[in-house]
């Protein structure tokens, strides 16, 4: 069941100083008066929720700029995907939007009268978030960027050069503090959806992790995994791990933040953007890298499984592939999927049409049952999911581990992510078993695994998980495959296919473009816009 959305009411007037331009809302914008807007509590409180659609939810093309995804629907795949990092594609308007609306909160907030100082924390704890999280996407995507906390004059705007990222993470650290400082643990159910102490907690875990703040992830994560607020979805392992991404399940207590949405008043096209299976079309197909990425049900990478078998893939694996990986033979919306290059096969089947799977895999994970794609799936009302908890286990386990290796409590945080699926738990006293981590190198590479695994296809962290750890060259240059098959002579074949019939996970896998990486593109370039409009904003190097 739903909880009570906050919904998001905007004026037209209010929506005049939140809009995006070129360059640090570089005109002066139409702004309300102070003498007719900033009178009361409600104009402040319109004021920061307009803030809430700059939320993260899963960003449904991020995996395909990492290895874990390409594109299926082939016009729709972006150039970093490809590799390409062109200054003219990236832009970082919508970022400094959202800023200079939460920079207008602080100067004017203090004009509305008598207000009680606990609610106008609350709006101020929200307003820092926000500034903060932009800050962190900036400096993870651009490095150095301008920093702003004051709404900017046209001649301010003329002088503005790029702040080193180092003093940025400082302040945005200390705006995270702000936000949980005034932040509630929990709202009421009415104002359910709004930024609480927790979600501020687990953000900063996330930028400190980022840049390898150890101690500060650590700490953070350990307060919300202490503050008792959240929960892993089935913890006790009752087979329901499937339902944490359909619509039933979107009031999890696992959810610590998420993007609202409410089906017919606002609506996403996950399903249809992810994966149309009965189609044959989906925007996001697995890499062969991502589906051989999870253990078999021992706990053992399948490069050195004794029970795997490569004719038969998706048996005795870690049951989040058969979650995340949708794959040939298995029957979803009433159409068994058969991912053979043969006309037989149907819509489903590689090159069966331009927006057929690639890799003879599609996304499976929000392939809720309960809503037919072919109807409903361009009106998904399912929040998608900015920050859960399983993120916090993990941010703690992997800080843990680097700040004293094989520490106990790394262990204990990423085996609660395993045990809610039934996976064996990592240890480091039994070195005959499959799970056994002698070293931190071991334990950190198999931390890293259950990042890739957990989150497989969610969010796109995976992109920015290969640059944090420095393995985004080695990953991306590497070649790009799909599922393994080959087409045999046989009496059986349907007649439509030439006498030939598709063995599955034999022969040669499919050969996909891949991407390519060098080092300089740790940092995406700077906006060539931004540049034009400001000789003074200098370009990352290894960018024209």
């Amino acid at each position: 069941m739903k909880k009570k959305y906050l919904y998001i009411v905007v004026s037209a007037a209010l929506l005049s100083f939140s809009s995006c331009s070129d360059f640090l809302d570089r005109y002066p914008l139409e702004e309300l008066s102070d003498g007719s807007f900033w009178k009361t509590p409600k104009d402040a409180e319109m004021a920061v929720s307009d803030l809430y659609a700059a939320l993260p939810g899963m960003d449904v093309d991020g995996d395909i700029n990492s290895d874990n995804a390409v594109h299926g629907i082939k016009w729709a795949a972006g150039n970093v995907s490809k590799g390409v990092y062109d200054p003219a594609d990236t832009d970082w308007a919508g970022n400094y939007s959202v800023i200079r609306q939460a920079n207008l909160i602080f100067e004017k907030i203090d004009l509305i009268p008598n207000y009680p100082q606990e609610d106008k924390n609350k709006v101020l704890g929200q307003a820092h978030f926000f500034r903060a999280y932009e800050y962190f996407d900036l400096t993870r995507t651009f490095g150095d960027v301008p920093y702003i906390d004051k709404t900017l004059t046209l001649a301010d705007q003329q002088n503005i050069t790029r702040t080193p990222k180092d003093e940025v993470y400082t302040k945005m650290m200390a705006d995270f503090d702000k936000a949980i400082d005034y932040l509630p643990i929990e709202w009421s159910a009415a104002e359910y959806g709004r930024i609480t102490k927790g979600a501020a907690r687990a953000m900063k875990a996330r930028a400190a992790l980022y840049y390898g703040k150890w101690e500060v992830a650590a700490s953070e994560s350990k307060a919300v995994m202490d503050q008792g607020t959240y929960e892993l979805f089935d913890k006790d392992n009752t087979g329901l791990y499937a339902e944490l991404f359909w619509e039933k399940q979107e009031a999890a207590k696992e959810n610590i933040l998420v993007q609202q949405y409410s089906y017919p008043n606002k609506t996403h096209y996950m399903i249809g953007w992810e994966c149309f299976p009965s189609l044959g079309w989906g925007g996001i197909n697995p890499t062969q890298s991502l589906v051989d990425a999870f253990e078999d049900i021992e706990g053992a990478p399948i490069s050195q499984s004794t029970i795997y078998d490569s004719t038969k893939p998706f048996a005795k694996r870690d049951p989040r592939l058969e979650v995340s990986v949708l794959h040939s033979g298995e029957v979803m919306y009433g159409v068994t999927i058969k991912t053979a290059p043969l006309k037989s096969s149907g819509v489903t089947g590689v090159g069966q049409h331009n927006d057929a799977t690639a890799t003879g895999y599609y996304q499976q994970k929000w392939l809720d049952p309960s809503i037919d794609p072919q109807t409903d799936g361009w009106n998904m009302g399912k929040d998608l999911v900015a920050i859960r908890y399983a993120e916090v286990l993990l941010t703690y386990a992997e800080a843990k581990n680097e700040i004293a290796a094989l520490d106990a409590s790394a262990f204990d945080a990423v085996n609660k992510v395993r045990k809610r699926v039934g996976m064996p738990e990592l240890q480091k006293t039994n070195a005959a078993l499959p799970t056994y981590c002698g070293t931190q190198d071991a334990l950190r590479q198999r931390i890293r695994n259950e990042w890739r695994v957990e989150f497989a296809l969610e969010g796109g962290k995976r992109q920015w998980d290969i640059r944090r750890w420095g393995i985004a060259k080695q990953v991306l240059n590497a070649p790009f495959e799909g599922m393994k098959y080959k087409l045999v002579d046989s009496p059986d074949a349907d007649p439509k296919d030439n006498g030939k019939i598709c063995i599955y996970y034999q022969g040669e896998p499919l050969k996909l473009t891949g991407s390519r990486y060098e080092d300089h593109n740790y940092l995406y370039p700077v906006p060539q816009s931004e540049r034009d409009l400001n000789p003074k904003l200098t370009q990352n190097p290894g960018y024209n």
